[in-house]
């Protein structure tokens, strides 16, 4: 509980006008709560008494009319300004969250899973969004009206009653905040189980055409039965901790009447008070029941809200462990160099890249070749510092990497992974990604370079054609075309191709390379491919194999040159030859 009330109280001490309003007009709506009760007194009084006259009467009902009409003045004023902070407060977790993930790399989306980061983002933010909401409306409402009440009950009736009446109590007391504690460790639990579910929904969904080519739809209906079965188990024993306090709070309320209705009866009866003073000690011990009600709502909603702002907090708290660049500016790419660099991952510590050294010029094309697993995508993630160094950086310009600022880098830096990204918009927004200000001209003069604009064209929408989640709409080749298009839009001065052009022919791969070393403007090309074709025109090739080079040169030199990439090279050959013998 004090966890969450410490964090809390930082955020109002950030909008301090906002909650000095609430705490005034709750303290003007709580008081005037309290008041009917009080000439509902002053009335039965008058009636046993026989002195309650047409204008006496009169003025009892105005007092009435007034409290009504300020009560839903006071209640609509607090209202508005309590849960617009509500709101503004999920607005500023998710913002501050998806900032976060933005700028996170690779070994933060290791550590936590999407169905994770989801159910944070949504469920997590939501119940902090109804702790201040909801929770600080009952917490002010129970205190103050609380308060009212018990003070009325004092003043205008009888402190001997009052302590009767409240003596079961510090029962209730006990167990609410016993069972609260109970909550908040239960309630962490739930979420998890609720993330974990989340995360198997996400991957059922992207891998469902491989469950259902290897028939497994009912294994993983089952295994997905299990994580589902977990939660309700979790959020059962939520439920059932949540069921224990109205009850509880309902016998020591029945307990606190018996006591009052004995005494009170009593003290009638020595005329030490009069009856319309007992009649209203009753109505005010009714009214106890509702912030007696949310007090075991409060309990519960706190604990849940710092559960969930402990798990907002982990996110938002949680590094990549990326190396933390300097602020220097980066104007222009003029050259990079790898010079004995080594690398590994954390996760595994197997040596990855070993002893590269390569350097490259403004004006160049790299090809970078080499058998699967030699550490050709490792090598291109790392000029774009995806994974923290294991020894040396790169540098750029004679300068380590790091010692420029992270977005200079990236702007300067035009990616097509293997892994296609499209988003489930039109072609136009997917391509609007890499240049948001391009003329339709320019689209249509990216997609050209990609061999894409024919395509396109016999789509009935054009541009407008929505891809589909993922670009599933899309056949391989065209969203490989798609996020060249896009990345083409870039005008970045590196151009990194990691096996861009695998989902297209040799005639339409040799269009796009023709167009990448004549149309593009890009300084300096880096093309990953396991087609030999695809990087033949570079200017230095280098092989790769199990992280080391290999071999280097141009390709009229390699393919003269006994190794991996003469052997490859008259390997693919044959199988050419074939296709096009079989072709005709």
């Amino acid at each position: 509980m004090n966890y969450i009330i410490k964090h809390l109280l930082i955020y109002f001490g950030q909008h301090k006008s906002r909650y000095i309003i609430v705490f005034v007009f709750m303290v003007f709506a709580s008081l005037l709560a309290v008041s009917p009760t009080y000439i509902i007194r002053l009335i039965i009084d008058a009636i046993v008494q026989k002195n309650l006259s047409t204008n006496s009467l009169i003025e009892f009902m105005l007092s009435f009319a007034l409290i009504i009409i300020l009560s839903y003045l006071t209640e609509a004023i607090w209202t508005f300004f309590l849960f617009t902070g509500s709101y503004d407060l999920q607005k500023e977790l998710r913002t501050n969250l998806m900032t976060h993930f933005l700028k996170m790399g690779a070994p933060f989306f290791h550590r936590f899973k999407t169905g994770d980061l989801i159910t944070r983002s949504t469920d997590d933010v939501n119940v902090m969004g109804m702790t201040v909401g909801y929770g600080l409306m009952v917490f002010l409402n129970t205190s103050l009206y609380l308060t009212f009440i018990i003070l009325m009950m004092i003043v205008t009736v009888s402190w001997k009653l009052t302590l009767f009446a409240l003596l079961p109590m510090p029962i209730l007391a006990y167990f609410i905040f016993k069972w609260g504690t109970q909550v908040d460790a239960k309630f962490t639990e739930a979420q998890n189980s609720v993330s974990e579910m989340n995360s198997e929904v996400l991957e059922i969904v992207d891998g469902q055409r491989v469950v259902r080519a290897f028939g497994l739809e009912d294994e993983m209906t089952k295994k997905f039965e299990d994580k589902v079965l977990k939660s309700r188990i979790q959020n059962d024993i939520v439920s059932e901790l949540d069921s224990r306090f109205m009850p509880l709070i309902t016998i020591v309320l029945a307990i606190s009447y018996i006591f009052s209705f004995g005494l009170g009866s009593y003290l009638v009866a020595q005329q030490q008070i009069s009856i319309g003073a007992m009649i209203s000690f009753q109505v005010y011990l009714t009214m106890i029941v509702w912030p007696m009600i949310s007090a075991g709502d409060l309990v519960n909603t706190m604990q849940q809200g710092a559960a969930s702002w402990r798990r907002i907090n982990q996110v938002l708290q949680a590094s990549d462990n990326l190396e933390l660049p300097s602020n220097c500016e980066l104007q222009h790419i003029e050259s990079i160099n790898f010079s004995d660099f080594h690398f590994s991952y954390e996760h595994n510590g197997r040596q990855i890249l070993d002893g590269i050294n390569l350097s490259i010029k403004s004006g160049q094309v790299i090809g970078i070749v080499g058998k699967t697993g030699s550490g050709k995508t490792t090598l291109l993630r790392q000029l774009g510092h995806r994974y923290p160094y294991s020894n040396e950086l790169p540098f750029i310009n004679g300068n380590t990497i790091t010692s420029y600022r992270t977005f200079d880098l990236r702007a300067k830096i035009a990616e097509v992974p293997q892994e296609h990204t499209l988003f489930s918009r039109t072609i136009r927004e997917n391509l609007l990604f890499g240049d948001s200000n391009a003329t339709d001209n320019q689209l249509w003069q990216a997609l050209k370079m990609a061999c894409l604009d024919d395509d396109i064209k016999r789509m009935k929408d054009g541009l407008d054609t929505l891809v589909g989640e993922k670009g599933i709409s899309l056949s391989g080749g065209q969203k490989q075309r798609l996020s060249l298009a896009r990345a083409f839009l870039r005008k970045s001065e590196v151009l990194i191709l990691d096996d861009a052009l695998s989902a297209v022919d040799a005639k339409t791969e040799q269009t796009i390379i023709d167009n990448l070393k004549s149309k593009i403007t890009t300084k300096i090309s880096l093309i990953v491919s396991h087609r030999l074709s695809a990087v033949s025109a570079a200017d230095l090739i280098i092989v790769l194999d199990e992280g080391k080079v290999t071999q280097s040169g141009s390709h009229q030199a390699l393919i003269h040159k006994p190794g991996w990439y003469q052997e490859q090279y008259h390997h693919q050959q044959i199988k050419e030859a074939r296709k096009f013998d079989n072709h005709h």
